[in-house]
């Protein structure tokens, strides 16, 4: 294809030309780019009407055409990837019947465009922004509608990578939900979207599930954890569960993976704990906390426990009690290889992709149901892609986003294959 497209388009610049160019690169090297630039556009141009016409010629001496005539010309415009904006003369016949496959009826912008249109709304530019850009970027202005249609080239694959088939054996899975502003019938309200990942036999992450439209409660995640079976996931290997304190989860977990312990998130636990700690004793009694949270055994950690509510006394009893009440589920990792300890403590790894989310769609102001998949789709698979070059241990469990801020292509791909 490259090579018959070279012999289409063949630029010829005789030795004197090549050094009037070069001299007047040297007085204006922007203005002669623009000028190489236009001249591009030309030859580009008349590559296409001559393949549109190369094209009609052929539709005409096709068979049940023989009635058929050329009648013209029609001005058409187009955008196309790498030029800009061009105009043409498209070919037209007397029955109106020609239908060309190098620009579609009613095509006005290069589909790679579209692609990058889309990709740029996911990467976190509003549709306003796009529209201001879009001129310099793509050689065409580019309305926020069209912006915003642009995703529906990726919506189809990334809703069904979504409820993917789970093929994969997992043996942990870290569950949290988090709140986005959804626009539906015309206006915008906070809504949970449930998100669940897992670990697999193989030690590396992978979004498994966000559900968004649920309520936070256990009753949602009743049916959070209906679909993940029903998609393959084996709930007879599950032996972990990381939550937060949601009330009632931890006993419809277990209801549903039954040969599977829970574990209380720490992060979550210590700032409800410090909420309830009197002002003046934060300090000590987070310093005295974390000597729990980071022993090297659970003996240790249930001894440091003991520590804190003697030096505590009844000063920040309810803190110490907040603590005491989840203390077995908030020291469960220790019943577990100690290479994993650091990423079953938290549900950091969810907060991340939570956090990552948020900032996509900061600038959106809010966004709908449809495009809110698609965003979330593409930042899992973001994630992912160096996911499986990562497995979990208390060496790399905190680099889970910074290993993998320029994994756009890498999504696309995935997202095709």
């Amino acid at each position: 294809m490259e090579n018959v497209m070279g012999k289409l388009i063949e630029v010829k610049i005789k030795f004197s030309e090549a050094k009037l160019i070069l001299e007047n690169f040297n007085k204006n090297r922007l203005k002669m780019f623009d000028e190489i630039s236009r001249e591009i556009k030309k030859s580009v141009t008349q590559t296409l009407e001559n393949l549109l016409d190369l094209e009609m010629n052929l539709f005409l001496g096709s068979a049940g055409q023989e009635n058929n005539k050329r009648n013209g010309y029609k001005a058409r415009s187009y955008a196309l990837k790498g030029i800009g904006g061009i105009s043409f003369s498209f070919p037209q016949d007397r029955n109106s019947k020609f239908n060309s496959v190098l620009i579609p009826k009613n095509e006005t912008i290069d589909p790679r465009i579209k692609e990058d249109l889309a990709v740029l709304h996911l990467a976190g530019l509003s549709t306003r922004v796009i529209n201001l850009i879009s001129k310099r970027f793509f050689g065409i202005e580019v309305s926020s509608d069209t912006a915003s249609k642009s995703l529906g080239l990726l919506s189809e694959k990334a809703c069904a990578w979504l409820t993917r088939p789970l093929t994969d054996e997992y043996w942990a899975l870290y569950i949290d939900g988090t709140n986005f502003n959804i626009q539906r019938r015309g206006s915008t309200e906070k809504e949970p979207s449930l998100i669940v990942l897992g670990i697999n036999k193989e030690n590396r992450k992978s979004i498994l599930s966000i559900e968004p439209g649920y309520k936070d409660n256990a009753d949602s995640w009743i049916s959070v954890f209906k679909s993940l079976k029903e998609r393959g996931l084996d709930p007879s290997k599950i032996r972990i569960g990381i939550m937060d304190g949601l009330p009632g989860l931890e006993k419809v977990f277990k209801e549903k993976f039954p040969k599977s312990v829970t574990a209380r998130c720490w992060v979550h636990a210590v700032k409800n704990a410090l909420a309830k700690t009197p002002a003046r004793l934060e300090v000590a009694f987070k310093q005295l906390l974390q000597k729990v949270m980071y022993s090297d055994s659970y003996n240790g950690a249930k001894k440091a426990f003991e520590e804190l509510k003697k030096q505590m006394n009844n000063d920040a009893k309810r803190a110490i009690d907040c603590i005491e009440k989840d203390l077995e589920s908030l020291l469960v990792h220790y019943t577990f290889d100690k290479e994993y300890w650091v990423a079953l403590k938290t549900t950091n790894a969810i907060e991340r992709i939570n956090k990552e989310l948020k900032r996509r769609t900061k600038t959106m102001d809010s966004v709908g149901e449809k495009t809110l998949n698609v965003l979330v789709a593409f930042v899992a698979l973001r994630m992912e892609s160096n996911w499986k070059k990562q497995k979990v241990n208390s060496l790399n469990i905190e680099n889970i986003i910074k290993h993998n801020q320029n994994k756009i292509e890498d999504a696309l791909l995935n997202l095709q294959n």
